[in-house]
């Protein structure tokens, strides 16, 4: 499997059983992808295991999204997880954190994971590996409606089409979990901020106020 092809096979399935069929062959293009098989978060909030979440979290994309790097984020956004799992309890039960988990995701993927696809010859320009690392670092950045959260993605030097972009992967994110209270709440923003009501934040900016 190429990458161009597993961009393709995320971007098209709307079943997380499609793209499990192919999961030798993606830990043959990114064997650190294999951390994530069958581990157990053990945090109220998900249902799934860490494979399994981040398959879910590929299928909640809309599939007409025109950066192909968000496809490849959803993936292997919360690779990091298993190296900051922190020990907690919730009601009696064990309740896991992974404090940091996004920072250490974003290294991973720049320090193994694309000098691996480009040492096997896969093709990933600086944009795209800009664009990856900025969805996978982010992808849990907590926002609200307020003006503040958008200008300092865009003091980042990320543009209102980028942010947009991640909060479509947030939702699908959110959406893969337990659908708790905190859970939706944070489905509710960032569908309102992956549309218009971010540019009307953009104009507001632009304009001064």
């Amino acid at each position: 499997m190429t990458l161009h092809e597993l961009i393709e096979l995320l971007r098209r399935a709307t079943d997380a059983n499609v793209i499990d069929k192919h999961r030798d062959e993606i830990i043959d293009l990114i064997p650190k992808a294999k951390i994530m098989i069958d581990y157990d978060q053990q945090n109220h909030a998900h249902q799934y295991n860490l494979w399994e979440h981040s398959l879910h979290t590929v299928i909640g994309l809309p599939k007409d999204i025109d950066d192909d790097m968000v496809y490849l984020a959803a993936l292997i956004h919360d690779i990091g997880k298993p190296d900051c799992q922190i020990y907690g309890e919730l009601d009696g039960k064990i309740n896991m954190h992974y404090y940091g988990h996004p920072a250490h995701s974003a290294e991973i993927t720049e320090n193994e994971i694309i000098p691996n696809l480009l040492s096997k010859g896969e093709k990933l320009s600086e944009d795209e590996q800009r664009r990856l690392l900025y969805y996978v670092e982010y992808h849990d950045d907590r926002v609200s409606l307020r003006m503040k959260h958008l200008r300092r993605h865009l003091k980042l030097g990320y543009s209102v089409s980028e942010f947009q972009t991640l909060m479509k992967l947030q939702v699908a994110d959110a959406k893969a979990h337990i659908l708790i209270p905190v859970v939706q709440q944070r489905i509710e923003i960032c569908q309102k901020l992956s549309g218009e009501y971010s540019e009307e934040l953009y104009r507001e900016i632009q304009s001064g106020k």
